[in-house]
């Protein structure tokens, strides 16, 4: 037996099962409308666009702006460390990371930690001098 309260509630809401594209076309932005309308005006130059220009005017503030940065990574909490990998990635931009895998497969990766590396090369340098 079905309980007539569920029934009622599910033909209640049946006709506002919208799926979740057309619930949000309603609020779309129409062709030509900003979503942001007191935003940076257009052609405003940008904060990193002003800190290059400077850059280039004022070579020598690099040295100090580079000696600042470096004593912020030094700091122990190292909170800092992401905002200046945030300013860096903006003034020279990100590094482009690309990887090429040439060969025959079935490749074989190791990754080997770098202590057992270097142990080994002292040992290789060991007997070489002998």
């Amino acid at each position: 037996m079905v309980d007539a309260n569920y029934v009622r509630y599910k033909n209640k809401f049946k006709k506002k099962n919208l799926n979740r594209v057309e619930h949000l076309k309603k609020y779309q932005w129409k062709p030509g409308e900003s979503g942001n309308k007191n935003g940076r005006p257009t052609g405003s130059i940008s904060l990193v666009e002003r800190l290059k220009a400077y850059l280039r005017r004022h070579p020598e503030d690099m040295e100090a702006l580079v000696v600042a940065l470096v004593q912020l990574g030094k700091d122990p909490n190292a909170s800092q460390l992401s905002a200046i990998d945030k300013i860096i990635d903006r003034v020279d931009g990100k590094v482009a990371e690309t990887h090429k895998i040439e060969g025959e497969l079935p490749i074989r990766i190791e990754l080997i930690p770098a202590q057992i590396l270097l142990e080994e090369r002292k040992q290789e340098e060991l007997q070489a001098a002998k």
